[in-house]
């Protein structure tokens, strides 16, 4: 009869499943592209919705996401510990949120333009984000992808 105790790397959760049920990378990736399969629908719809488009707005919030998503998200995730980074993570989208509800609210009160947050920005944004994605699982060698991949 096989023992009923786990390995001592191993703990049992509290429904009897392995902890692997518990928290699966597949499920995690899974999310992850769901979510920017939606966010790149959102662009595209609003982005195509608009007359005249923005190609060149939509090209430089493409270009600066990018440059700045790509470099800084791959060496985070080589040179911070998973539980540090999950906090950054959390912190980052906190200040980002925090950054464009102020913005917004700034351009509101003075009555600026807010042309950079529209269709253009949304698919500029939508489009870095899948460049870094696809150069991330096709271009970058396999040590700069972090071992979490």
């Amino acid at each position: 009869m096989p023992s009923q105790t786990p390995p001592t790397d191993e703990t049992r959760s509290g429904d009897g499943s392995s902890p692997a049920a518990d928290e699966s990378p597949r499920w995690q990736r899974v999310g992850n592209y769901v979510s920017l399969a939606a966010l790149c629908a959102l662009a595209a719809v609003q982005f195509l919705g608009t007359d005249p488009r923005p190609w060149g707005l939509a090209a430089g919030w493409a270009a600066a996401t990018a440059v700045a998503l790509g470099p800084t998200t791959w060496l985070a995730r080589d040179r911070l510990p998973p539980d540090r980074l999950e906090t950054l993570t959390y912190v980052a989208f906190g200040v980002a949120v925090l950054a464009i509800v102020v913005g917004l609210g700034v351009a509101i009160t003075f009555e600026a333009p807010s042309r950079p947050y529209g269709p253009g920005f949304l698919a500029g944004v939508a489009i870095g984000t899948l460049v870094v994605f696809l150069a991330e699982r096709t271009v970058v060698p396999e040590r700069l992808r972090g071992t979490r991949v």
